[in-house]
Parts: C-alpha cells; structure tokens; sequence
C-alpha cells in the first residue's frame, strides 16, 4: 500500500543541512553537528517508507565493505565512529531518494531553495564584510585569519568551501532553469529575470578571497559558453581579472600558479606554489603512487587512519595527523574493493549524460578530491542525482505552470 504523500519540508531540511555549515553548529573537526542531527532522521525515514527494494546495490555493498574490512584485516585500526559517520551520509542518500518518491517537493520548491540559497551565501557575506569594514565582532565566522581580514567563510566552514557550494548551486539553478524553459540558458536572454542571481554569485565569489573561488567561476561559465557567445564571456572574463587585480587581489595570481604547478605532479613544486593549496593536492599524488593491486592491503586496506600516520611527513605545517588525499585515501584505509564501490556509485549517481562534461568536472572536484565522510560530497551527489531525476520526471509530465 503507497504511504501518503508528504510535505515537502524534510527534503528542504536535508538539502539545506547539507548546504550550509553555520559556525554555532561547527564541532570537532568542522563537523557540522546540524547536518549529524538531521541525518539522524534517515534510518527513521528508511524504516517508514521500507522499500529496501530501492537502495542502491553499490552503496550497500560499500557500506558493508567499510565495516567487514576493517574488522577482518585491520581490527586494531577500527574507529566505529569514523564509520558510522559514512553510513550515515549513505543512509541519507537513501532517505532523500525515497523522499523523492513521495513527497510533495516538486521541481518548482527545489528551484525556489537552490535560488534561496545562493541569496543567503550572499546576504550573510555581506553582513561579515560590513563587520570587518565597521569593526564590529564578524557574524557566522569560523576558520578566519586577522592576517587576511578580508577573506571570509559566508555560510560554510571556510571560503575554499564557499566557493565550491555556491558554484555547485547556480550550476543546479542553471540546469533547472533550462528544464524549466525547454531551452538552453542564454545569458543576455535570462540575465534580466535572474541579474540578482548573477550578481550574487559573482559578488560572493570575487570577494570571499579565496583563490579556489575563480576556478569554480571558469567550472560554471563552462555550461554558458558556446562558440557564438565566447568573445562576451572573453570580455567579462577579461574585465572581472582586471578589477581584482585593481583591487589588490592575489588570488587570481595563486590559482593560476596552483594549476601549473599541479601539472608537473612534483609535489615540492606544488608546495611552493600554494602552501594552503597543496593541503588538498599533494596528498592525492602521494596516494596514488601508493596504490597497489598485488597485495592484500591493496585491496582490503591499511586500516582507518593510516594517512594520517605518514602523510606528515610528505607536507610541513600542518601538525601530526595531517591527512587527505580525496578517494585515494579511501582506498588506501578500506581498500580498492571499497574504493571501486563507491566510485561505481557516485559516477552513476553524479553522471548526466546531457551534459557529459561539466558533471564529470564537478564529480572529480567535489566527489573524488573531497572523500567519503565529507558534507561537500554528499552535496554534490545529492544535487546531481536530483537534476537527473527531475529531468526524468518533467519529460514524463511536462510542467504546465509558469515559471515564477
């Protein structure tokens, strides 16, 4: 018997958990102790809807795969909180697709939130930058530095963060948008109905001061360029480098040096370029050089942990436990079998075969360089599977109402 239809109110509570990281709910190791709170809710909702018929094979064997592993081959390594803390993720993967299925939220309600939620990145900037301008004490802030007053967390646990959410949401509001309209999105034809979208994404990425924020920039005008509109985007291009540099920003600067630098894969080269950037980039190559499928370890792994017990060693300044390396670490600790479960899976759930490119580039930034127990990830996953499926459904039953 079909369960009755639902409000849509708990899929706006888990995209929006997912979405932000407000720093009075930020614990141990930027944990978002919110978005814990509300992932507490999805073996509730998995239990209600009991369409187990429905999970993902490839998610569930990961899931088993993280706990059978570690406790055959690695005992000693095995921290149950670190592994529950991605069951978790997973199981709210499998409640949010159920919701899916049964609630009220339509295509309209998720175009409405990713709209809402790159409006509050923006407001809530605004309101720090108006602190750090007055003096008074800044508003939402964690992981800030007085030595670059001017670069600044918005709503997630740190700019670098910011950047990715915000360019990961237009992306979504783009792809929507279009569904929405039946077309392509034209720039100069729907600038006038979303120009205060716009100008938050670009006020927000350009002023949050992180360099990570202008790759992103280039990630989502990657889904607007075409070949009849590339000397305007050139133009735009051309005027936003020249503010910043009027400005005073060096940001621009160190993402161009961070990507010549990751090119020559020598990760001293790559520490001198960007000390903070190469936290994210030099653990992967060190990893993957670590990969092996001829023995037991390659495959089943090293145990919870393991990177953050030499990877010190490769990186300076970052403390004892330094750790990383995106999902490479993921088959380092758990193991290859693992780690081609859940890459299975995500590329099945991010992957969209109408716009093969860009859901490639965001899987691979915001999937495979982030790792499993990271909110980011989820994010991702969660967003991408959602513009699938609303595709799927408006081709079945076109919207008929008028895009508000």
């Amino acid at each position: 018997m079909l369960k009755k239809r639902i409000r849509p109110y708990l899929l706006i509570l888990i995209l929006t958990a997912l979405a932000v990281s407000p720093a009075f709910a930020l614990g141990e190791g930027n944990r978002n102790l919110l978005l814990i709170g509300v992932m507490g809710l999805s073996p509730i909702i998995i239990l209600y809807f009991g369409r187990f018929d429905r999970i993902n094979p490839w998610l569930a064997f990961f899931m088993v795969s993280i706990i059978i592993f570690p406790l055959i081959y690695q005992p000693q390594s095995m921290r149950w909180s670190t592994v529950l803390y991605a069951i978790m993720f997973c199981l709210t993967f499998i409640a949010y697709k159920e919701l899916l299925y049964h609630s009220k939220f339509t295509v309209i309600h998720y175009y409405k939130l990713l709209k809402y939620l790159i409006y509050a990145y923006f407001i809530v900037l605004l309101i720090q930058q108006f602190c750090v301008l007055t003096g008074l004490p800044i508003f939402n802030l964690s992981n800030y530095n007085p030595i670059t007053p001017w670069k600044l967390n918005s709503l997630s646990a740190e700019p670098s963060h910011t950047a990715r959410v915000v360019a990961l949401l237009l992306y979504s509001y783009i792809t929507i948008k279009e569904l929405l309209l039946d077309r392509s999105y034209n720039f100069r034809l729907d600038f006038k109905k979303d120009k205060w979208v716009w100008i938050a994404f670009f006020w927000t990425m350009v002023t949050m001061g992180s360099g990570t924020a202008f790759l992103f920039i280039g990630v989502v005008l990657l889904k607007l360029i075409r070949f009849k509109n590339f000397i305007p985007f050139l133009i735009i291009g051309c005027v936003m480098f020249v503010i910043v540099d009027f400005v005073g920003s060096n940001s621009i600067n160190r993402t161009y040096n961070v990507v010549l630098a990751t090119a020559s894969l020598d990760e001293s080269i790559i520490i001198e370029a960007d000390h903070s950037a190469s936290f994210r980039i030099v653990p992967m190559i060190v990893l993957a050089k670590m990969l092996d499928v001829t023995t037991l370890n390659g495959w089943f792994g090293y145990g919870i942990d393991y990177v953050s017990t030499f990877m010190s060693n490769f990186i300076k300044g970052g403390g004892d436990k330094v750790s990383g390396g995106g999902l490479f670490a993921l088959a380092i600790e758990y193991g290859l079998v693992s780690f081609f479960l859940f890459i299975i899976f995500s590329i099945k759930a991010c992957y969209d075969k109408n716009d093969r490119l860009l859901s490639v580039i965001f899987w691979f930034l915001l999937v495979f360089m982030m790792g499993v127990n990271i909110q980011i990830t989820w994010l991702c996953i969660i967003l991408l599977i959602s513009n699938k499926m609303f595709k799927q459904l408006l081709k079945k039953k076109p919207l008929k109402k008028k895009i508000p």
